[in-house]
C-alpha cells in the first residue's frame, strides 16, 4: 500500500472509532482491505442515519453551483 493509502486507512479506522463502531471478537479491522473499510464506514453511517455523500457527488454539486 502507498503512503496515501495507509493514511486513508488510518483515517477510516479512526472514523469508525469516532462513530462508536465496535468490531466483533473475531473481526480484525487492521486486516481488512481499504475498500472493505470504506464500505464498512459507509454502511455504519447509513445505518445510523448520517448523510453520506461521495466525492463525486460533492464535485457535481460544486460544478452546478458555478
Amino acid at each position: 500500500m502507498s503512503i496515501i493509502s495507509n493514511q486513508r486507512k488510518q483515517f477510516l479506522l479512526n472514523e469508525l472509532k469516532r462513530i462508536g463502531y465496535k468490531p466483533s471478537e473475531n473481526e480484525n479491522l487492521e486486516n481488512l482491505s481499504l475498500y472493505d473499510i470504506e464500505m464498512l464506514v459507509i454502511s455504519v453511517k447509513g445505518e445510523r442515519g448520517n448523510d453520506i455523500k461521495t466525492f463525486n457527488a460533492k464535485m457535481k454539486i460544486e460544478e452546478e453551483a458555478e
